[in-house]
């Protein structure tokens, strides 16, 4: 059939990479992510929107960790924060809470520096093989509502792999229910810091149908949607794995670094 040649044709101008070097705003609370959020290079995430300090030395991490009291709420993509930051800052020291498997609640300690980092999964739907207890199971609003939050109180929160097997209206439910409970905990405690890692991207060499990105996807803007006018950090777990093209739920150790880089500069 041919291709019809625009009249006029002007050039395509093409931003290059290194447009967010010119970014001084450091990375904050509050920030709304462009789309996308950022670009990789040299295996190194860098935002598009704000200005990024690497940390990545273990002195440097723990005087950003010192005194904090960080909550880790969510599925297993979050667990792995925990697994990093053990290999990585060697004060910190596991905590045996007598849990059973690997959904048992985590725990690093860091007691000269007065650092406790907790892990905990959501409650119900937990779509696994393993075997898990259910005797100190809560859902993520319950436990927001039970810390009193102040300036060195951080709660990161992510859902939705488990979730994308069942009817959107109950991942729309949970989603609205823990943006309640964040609003309740800002009243008490406004100076508390409330972060958002959305879901990952993952392989699809099992339950294709069920497990699908494109649930994924959606979940994304519903969450993005109904946390907008809420004063949280994102970090752009969706965008960063398209970008490192990693097809793996539980991505590498040099996504995840980045990952937790986003993070610590979101809270020191």
């Amino acid at each position: 059939m041919g291709v019809e040649i625009m009249k006029n044709f002007t050039s395509i101008k093409v931003l290059p990479c290194n447009k967010s070097k010119n970014i001084e705003t450091k990375c904050q609370l509050g920030m709304k992510t462009p789309f996308p959020s950022g670009y990789t290079m040299e295996k190194r995430w860098i935002a598009a929107f704000c200005k990024q300090i690497e940390l990545n030395e273990s002195k440097n991490i723990n005087n950003c960790l010192k005194r904090k009291l960080i909550y880790l709420m969510g599925d297993s993509t979050l667990r792995q924060w925990i697994y990093y930051l053990q290999k990585v800052v060697k004060t910190l020291k596991y905590f045996d809470l007598h849990g059973a498997g690997a959904f048992e609640t985590h725990m690093l300690l860091d007691a000269e520096r007065h650092t406790l980092i907790q892990w905990k999964k959501h409650s119900h739907p937990i779509v696994t093989k393993s075997r898990y207890s259910v005797k100190v199971d809560n859902y993520i609003p319950r436990e927001i509502d039970r810390i009193a939050g102040d300036s060195d109180t951080v709660i990161v929160i992510t859902i939705g792999q488990h979730f994308r097997p069942f009817p959107i209206n109950l991942f729309a439910r949970r989603a609205i229910n823990i943006q309640k409970a964040i609003e309740r905990l800002f009243l008490r405690s406004p100076e508390t810091k409330v972060i958002l890692k959305t879901e990952n991207t993952r392989d699809m060499s099992q339950n294709a149908e069920i497990f699908s990105d494109f649930h994924g996807y959606i979940q994304n803007l519903i969450i993005r949607d109904i946390f907008v006018d809420l004063n949280v950090g994102i970090i752009d777990a969706w965008d960063m794995t398209i970008a490192y093209d990693t097809n793996n739920i539980h991505p590498p150790d040099h996504v995840i670094r980045n990952q937790i880089n986003m993070f610590l500069n979101y809270i020191c």
